[in-house]
């Protein structure tokens, strides 16, 4: 698997994994001679952080914690490269002053304890051994304030019996709206489906696969819907009534991430199957 994301500082480093899906504070939170994780209220307290592959959401506490990165560089003992999801000024400036290879833009869980990663800090990307990597595309299409919902059938390779929005991977070079428009005419015979935003991707992990999910907000006209053979029920229901443990991996993230996302500007579907 190799996943684009965006560069903070150069170099490469590769590692096992340590995943921690909570902000870090290294003043205090890490002892700078071993590479330790001490803080007491540290989901992954009591694990070592050198020579790994760090994934966190990003740093938290005083920025005298961008000194112990370097400190812990200086020592032999820093990560062998960050994987944070926001590049905040105290990783930011640990990671340039200590060395450390750094990308940033990617959700920590979409990495597994122990699982040797490697990092390109200056193409911004990640490899990660014996993961498979797809790309989808996860449309909710919305009518009078409530979104599709399609409860996946036995015939479909992943989450079966899952409810999810319109979804399907995309093939080759194909650009992801073309793939959703191609998506809602297949799936529901949906012609009349208008763009309204479209969100940042998001990586939902499945043992070894990840899927990068990118997500649209439609807006239709009719409520009819006519299913496929990828699905055997539907039902229209408010965003605040996704059935979380039913339904596919991280669908509410991907839900939240097409509304509040880029606001499309007369984009549709015509009659037809033009775009």
């Amino acid at each position: 698997m190799r996943v684009e994301a965006m560069k903070l500082v150069g170099g490469r480093g590769q590692g096992p994994a340590v995943v921690c899906p909570a902000p870090i504070s290294f003043l205090g939170g890490v002892e700078a001679s071993t590479g330790d994780i001490v803080d007491p209220h540290s989901p992954i307290r009591g694990q070592n952080v050198s020579g790994r592959v760090l994934a966190f959401p990003g740093g938290k506490g005083s920025t005298v914690g961008s000194y112990v990165l370097y400190a812990l560089a200086r020592r032999g003992r820093a990560p062998a490269a960050l994987v944070v999801e926001k590049a905040d000024t105290i990783v930011t400036v640990g990671a340039v002053i200590g060395g450390i290879p750094a990308i940033y833009g990617l959700p920590p869980d979409m990495l597994l304890d122990g699982e040797w990663a490697e990092v390109d800090g200056d193409k911004g990307t990640i490899r990660v051994r014996d993961v498979d990597a797809h790309e989808v595309v996860t449309c909710f299409l919305r009518n009078r304030g409530e979104i599709l919902l399609l409860k996946r059938s036995a015939r479909v390779g992943t989450f079966k019996g899952s409810w999810a929005g319109v979804s399907g991977y995309l093939e080759g070079n194909e650009v992801p709206l073309e793939r959703a428009m191609q998506e809602i005419r297949e799936e529901v015979d949906e012609r009349d489906a208008r763009l309204v935003s479209s969100g940042r991707p998001v990586y939902a992990r499945d043992r070894s696969d990840l899927f990068i999910v990118h997500p649209f907000l439609f807006d239709v006209k009719s409520r009819k819907v006519h299913l496929d053979w990828e699905h055997v029920d539907y039902r229209w229901v408010h965003p605040s009534e996704i059935p979380v443990s039913a339904a596919v991996p991280k669908l509410i993230d991907a839900y939240a991430s097409a509304v509040n996302g880029r606001l499309a500007r007369g984009v549709g579907m015509k009659r037809g199957g033009g775009i």
